[in-house]
């Protein structure tokens, strides 16, 4: 996990998240510096919530090892209850499913509908555990419904299925036991995205027109690639620190 750190109103803001979140990090600091311009809102009370696409962030007072206050960006805590206000830190998993998201949008080229972490979906309990399953988004029937249904593919039995076959989730609850299928919940009413174990394989839109999204290997890849940018801020960061002691030395 790494410590990002911004000023804000000249007040020390923290963000801890693991380093493949850097821009996602970089885009937080970016909207509370935005919303704190305003005037209109106190970024720094406790009572400030921002809903941030699929989550919502605070801030957490706190004093480092000399006394001097700083502030930590939290989220709801995906690992615990979220819907009874539990909080994180650690922001990594919020970041993460809003980066699967916002790349889903882009790479499909479509405009985003947002679902929240709160936001119901539907889900054959039966697919809750098969390998190859659906997501279909339709219309929502009332505030709090996300629209998207979670069923079996190819199920022969889908005009058959009584009531309590179904059970309503929130749809932070995919990190369960389908966390790739978070990666559709901001894409539009008629969306259809078919999994295999825990990997899209189509994703089209209401007129069954294909939809672009990357592949498994593709996101293995970028994955590889931002290590190694990593790897190489750590070790220039290193060189920078090792050439100011020799300075010191010499002096």
């Amino acid at each position: 996990m790494i410590t990002f750190e911004a000023k804000i109103n000249e007040k020390t803001v923290r963000l801890y998240a693991a380093y493949p979140m850097k821009n996602a990090a970089g885009a937080i600091f970016k909207t509370l510096t935005q919303v704190s311009s305003t005037g209109e809102t106190d970024i720094f009370s406790d009572k400030f919530i921002m809903a941030f696409g699929w989550s919502f962030f605070y801030m957490s007072e706190r004093k480092d090892e000399n006394g001097n206050t700083f502030y930590v960006v939290q989220s709801n805590d995906y690992r615990k209850n979220p819907m009874n206000g539990d909080r994180t830190d650690d922001i990594t998993l919020t970041l993460l499913a809003q980066n699967m998201q916002v790349e889903t949008v882009r790479t499909a080229n479509v405009q985003p509908e947002v679902t929240t972490f709160r936001d119901s979906i539907l889900v054959l309990k039966e697919a809750m555990n098969a390998p190859d399953v659906y997501m279909n988004r339709t219309e929502a029937a009332k505030d709090g419904d996300s629209g998207w249904y979670f069923g079996l593919l190819d199920d022969p039995n889908e005009e058959d299925h009584a009531a309590d076959d179904y059970i309503r989730i929130p749809s932070y609850e995919l990190f369960k036991f389908r966390s790739e299928a978070l990666r559709v919940l901001e894409m539009p009413v008629g969306t259809v995205a078919v999994f295999h174990e825990n990997v899209m394989t189509a994703l089209v839109d209401g007129n069954d027109q294909p939809l672009k999204f990357t592949t498994e290997e593709e996101r293995k890849a970028a994955a590889e690639k931002n290590r190694a940018e990593f790897e190489a801020e750590v070790a220039a960061a290193k060189a920078r620190a090792g050439l100011k002691e020799v300075k010191k030395d010499d002096v």
